[in-house]
């Protein structure tokens, strides 16, 4: 397992975070998807530690539950904030957003088809001073949308009582459409292939994908 440091380009210092373009508007209701999150949002990355594996093997190994999922429902969001007694302002902390994602077939863990579980997303939405919205992330995966299927590798925690990916980007699998699974298998996918993601190259991404392919899309 690695651990890499992950060093914003730009800081908004404020926040202590690194503001990055906006995803794009979608259509219609005014949100990006059916994520719940504003469409022509800021974007705003915090510097963090970026946890990656060298396989598929370390992944599962440290993953206590591996299952595909539906998510079905956005249940809100946790923020912690500081007040800054030098601005006259409180700042935004830590924080993650919580869906709900029902299981549609377990490959491993305690867990049955069915069940409905918390899984724990490191972003949010800030509401400045001004009322200018940002989406807050320390991760390069993309907020989750209501509905779609994943495959996901979880890990319990129990402070939070629901179950984060096992890492940055390795994680989290979007279910493949057949042309994704048709250039995995030719090995012509690239990043831009993929709508679970956001940001600058991630270099173990796609080794990592040839295999969740050839063992659970194929």
């Amino acid at each position: 397992m690695k651990k890499t440091l992950i060093i914003p380009i730009c800081f908004l210092l404020t926040l202590l975070a690194a503001s990055c373009a906006a995803p794009p508007a979608a259509s219609g209701s005014g949100e990006s998807g059916d994520t719940g999150i504003p469409s022509g949002i800021e974007v705003v990355r915090v510097a963090t530690d970026m946890t990656v594996f060298d396989d598929l093997k370390e992944i599962e190994d440290y993953s206590t539950v591996i299952v595909e999922a539906v998510a079905r429902k956005n249940l809100g969001q946790e923020v912690t904030t500081s007040y800054d007694y030098g601005l006259k302002k409180y700042l935004t902390g830590a924080g993650f957003t919580k869906w709900e994602i029902e299981v549609t077939k377990v490959y491993k863990g305690d867990v049955k088809t069915g069940d409905m579980l918390p899984l724990l997303l490191q972003y949010y939405i800030w509401t400045t001073e001004d009322g200018k919205k940002q989406l807050i992330t320390g991760s390069y995966l993309k907020p989750a949308v209501k509905d779609k299927k994943y495959l996901v590798f979880l890990i319990y925690d129990d402070r939070n009582k629901g179950y984060w990916p096992v890492c940055d980007y390795e994680g989290m699998f979007a279910v493949p459409t057949d042309d994704m699974k048709a250039k995995a298998k030719a090995g012509t996918l690239s990043q831009s292939d993929f709508d679970v993601y956001d940001g600058e190259t991630l270099h173990y991404l796609i080794p990592i994908y040839r295999e969740v392919a050839d063992k659970y899309f194929s």
